[in-house]
């Protein structure tokens, strides 16, 4: 019994630490909650110990073993020291993913999972920069190491002596034992009885989506994703019996070819790093910080209900360049889907020019891999730039020297020309040139001062680009790649995604389109080829342009196992495997249960897109 009250004791150190790891995330991210009610937040603490048990269990499953074998030797200092290395190897590692999420949680809005994974070099590139930079997560996560070592029970042994021959009884009492105790963590690890194992959609409480991410540890949402990153891990859905049935929850893409021979107008498509919509004073009560880009949202169409895909960069570029929603963890840069039709390659075939820019180092985030794949023949990235002296140290050149080399290049470059620029200074750590200290508002979050930053740098390369020849015959298309860190946790799923998408032509008037329409970024390339009057013979079905007065737009997103969807009247959060809620679209905070058709509407126009989503993908055949 020995052995099992010192891996009770041992396990019960660990459930602790993540106790204590959970409390941190809370002060990290304390504006985020900070209108959170303490019993809700004392609810998530409770909650949660059931997700530390089982990630405790899952990680420790050889250590558990281990200390459960009925051997004589089992106080030997030796063994000991076997049990201490295999205790820290298992659990030092997922330590650290816990503590890097304090802050990575404020860009992405979830627990981490094996997608981190997807951002490659990227991460071992910027490792000893990072590190400098959060250096106090360097020493929280050292503090949080040392404590689970320093507190290890049994840490210090002393010889035992020498065991009496066990008796047959003995050997079966201890295997007996064993496996009880064996039996007991696998239970754990499956977080209880219940047929499904746990998941991360059962620590929503008080219909509060932003309470599980509390309630939850980033240990149990890494080893909980998916673990292969390819079309093999999808599973065949069959939530429609035939493809006839499927297609019928997809609007027509009304994509016709134009009759005129007029010359094509340029495309530049600027993504902008964490530009969440309530950074921007249109349509916004909150001060913006975005004046310019204000102005020219007055001046053009700005969509209020204006939606990312995703809540990361990577999966900005294949929502927007592509047309590919993101309704799983896992980036589509991981998948071996080859059919794949970019919106550079649908432009090039009518003649146009393509480039895609990026400030940061050439392959972060597979921007020039995927850039390429898409259609986009030139790109530029940090060491294309002549002046590497702009670089802010850590990701790349900052938004105004590399704007203006942008508008430089994109007038030596022969019309049309469709070219795709993704800025990066409102990244976290939020750096501005150093002539530039002091004159921009500071606001309540250190972003908001890149932000007024970024919008400077817009205004000074507009003033560029209105004297060249090109800027007439420019449609210009704005929107930020995901939202950044915000003011409070969104109540609603849907409010992570908010992000302005703003379309302009300083040439000749827009087409009259609802501002309130629902639109997302998959919308974008379907909107070029409309505007342009470009038929596509491949479209994928999940974007439609906003300039089809017939459709009212529709926008969806996933995280974990959560999803959700919205059409202009109503707004479902859908969980595959448990309660769903229904909203009206104008009024978020309470659900509704009177529309019982409009709940199941929703329910299957989201099952079709992810039937077609996940099949697509396994059978490498996304399109019509």
């Amino acid at each position: 019994m020995h052995q099992v009250k010192l891996l009770l004791k041992r396990l019960a150190l660990l459930c602790l630490i993540y106790s204590v790891s959970r409390a941190l995330f809370l002060a990290f991210n304390f504006q985020s909650y900070n209108q959170v009610q303490v019993s809700d937040l004392l609810m998530a603490f409770a909650v949660g110990l059931r997700f530390d048990i089982a990630a405790v269990c899952r990680v420790n499953s050889i250590f558990i073993l281990l200390s459960m074998l009925p051997v004589s030797f089992f106080m030997k200092a030796w063994y000991q020291r076997v049990l201490k290395v295999v205790f820290l190897l298992s659990n030092v590692p997922f330590l650290v993913i816990n503590v890097v999420d304090y802050e990575y949680f404020k860009f992405i809005g979830q627990r981490s999972s094996l997608s981190l994974l997807d951002m490659g070099a990227d991460i071992p590139d910027q490792i000893g920069q990072l590190s400098f930079h959060y250096w106090y997560l360097v020493a929280v996560g050292g503090a949080l190491i040392f404590l689970s070592y320093y507190f290890l029970p049994g840490r210090t042994v002393t010889l035992s002596p020498a065991p009496a021959m066990p008796t047959l009884g003995t050997r079966v009492r201890d295997l007996l034992i064993m496996i009880v105790v064996v039996g007991l963590a696998v239970l754990g690890g499956r977080g209880g009885w219940q047929q499904q194992g746990l998941s991360t959609g059962l620590a929503v409480m008080n219909d509060k989506e932003s309470l599980a991410q509390l309630a939850i540890n980033s240990t149990f949402t890494f080893i909980n994703s998916p673990r292969k990153c390819d079309t093999a891990s999808f599973h065949k859905l069959r939530y429609f019996a035939n493809d006839e049935e499927l297609k019928k929850e997809f609007p027509q893409n009304n994509l016709s070819a134009r009759t005129g021979s007029e010359r094509f107008d340029n495309v530049l498509i600027i993504i902008v790093e964490s530009l969440s919509a309530e950074y921007t004073g249109v349509g916004n009560p909150r001060h913006g910080y975005t004046p310019f880009l204000d102005a020219l949202a007055d001046r053009g169409i700005y969509f209020k209900n204006g939606f990312a895909d995703g809540r990361r960069s990577i999966d900005a570029s294949p929502s927007i360049l592509a047309g590919l929603p993101h309704l799983r963890d896992e980036t589509f840069f991981c998948t071996q889907s080859k059919q794949l039709k970019g919106l550079g390659s649908s432009l090039k075939e009518h003649g146009y020019n393509t480039s895609f820019f990026h400030g940061g180092k050439n392959g972060t985030m597979s921007f020039d891999v995927f850039s390429r794949r898409m259609g986009f023949d030139d790109y530029y990235g940090l060491n294309e730039y002549p002046k590497p002296e702009d670089s802010d140290g850590i990701w790349g050149i900052y938004d105004e020297p590399f704007l203006q080399y942008v508008a430089r290049q994109l007038s030596a470059r022969r019309e049309p020309f469709a070219s795709v620029v993704f800025t990066l200074s409102t990244h976290n750590p939020y750096q501005i040139p150093s002539q530039h200290k002091g004159k921009f508002p500071e606001g309540e979050l250190p972003i908001h001062r890149t932000v007024a930053y970024f919008d400077y740098a817009l205004k000074k390369f507009f003033e560029t680009a209105e004297k060249t020849p090109w800027y007439k015959n420019t449609l210009f298309i704005i929107t930020g790649d995901h939202i950044g860190a915000v003011s409070a946790i969104p109540p609603r799923m849907i409010d992570g995604y908010r992000v302005p998408l703003v379309f302009f032509h300083p040439g000749r008037p827009l087409p009259k389109v609802n501002p309130n329409r629902i639109a997302q970024h998959v919308d974008i390339g379907p909107s070029i080829l409309q505007f342009l009057g470009i038929a596509a013979d491949k479209t994928l079905p999940f974007g439609h342009s906003i300039f089809d007065p017939s459709y009212d737009g529709l926008a969806m997103g996933q995280k974990g196992d959560n999803y959700w969807i919205a059409d202009k009247d109503y707004y479902l959060e859908y969980r595959f495997n448990g309660p769903s809620k229904l909203f009206a679209l104008a009024k978020l905070d309470q659900p509704i249960t009177d529309k019982p058709d409009a709940q199941e509407r929703l329910e299957r126009k989201l099952k079709a897109y992810v039937q077609w989503f996940y099949n697509g993908l396994a059978a490498n055949n996304l399109y019509h």
